[in-house]
């Protein structure tokens, strides 16, 4: 599929596990989300957005897109990105996932309207998908709601007809290791 597309680098979180804001934690000697950002840029989408909370400056060129409800995870980040696009699909990007390589997420980019990674147990992985532009009222009800559960959107998009399962190889599934999960916090 080659229809145009925006891409999301969801950056604005704020994880208290790690002790510091992810987006800022330098690897190889620049801010984690300089290095997403620069995969998302080698795709050449139409747009990109960062998503941030308010707290957060962001030097770049792209359009920072601050999360219009604080503190709702990525699938409040999710909503405010769709909001903010007039394109018909988003790739989304947690800034947080550092092994994520540029073909897989071409290959994502490329794949169809919505498309979600799924592992072989199942287990849908929604910080690295394409998102199309018809799922968003799903995503507001659901956060309206109270429920901000990615796979539950993921499962709700599924059933809908919205989203794609993309079944991830054995060998893909590290590409989803958390910066948490990283012996050395994704240092090189």
């Amino acid at each position: 599929m080659n229809a145009p597309f925006a891409a999301a680098l969801l950056a604005g979180g704020r994880s208290r596990r790690f002790g510091s804001d992810k987006a800022f934690h330098p690897v190889g000697g620049a801010p984690l989300w300089s290095l997403q950002l620069a995969k998302l840029e080698q795709l050449m989408p139409s747009e990109i957005l960062i998503s941030a909370n308010a707290d957060q400056t962001f030097e770049t060129r792209h359009q920072v897109v601050v999360d219009a409800l604080p503190d709702r995870g990525p699938l409040g980040a999710l909503v405010s990105c769709l909001r903010a696009t007039r394109l018909p699909r988003l790739l989304a990007l947690a800034v947080d996932l550092p092994e994520m390589p540029l073909g897989f997420l071409g290959e994502l980019a490329y794949a169809g309207r919505g498309v979600v990674p799924v592992a072989g147990d199942g287990m849908a992985e929604p910080l690295a998908a394409v998102y199309p532009a018809e799922i968003l009222p799903l995503a507001e009800a659901q956060l309206a709601a109270g429920s901000l559960a990615m796979r539950d959107l993921v499962k709700l998009g599924v059933a809908e007809g919205f989203l794609q399962a993309r079944p991830l190889a054995e060998s893909e599934v590290d590409y989803f290791a958390n910066l948490n999960e990283i012996p050395g916090g994704g240092q090189p």
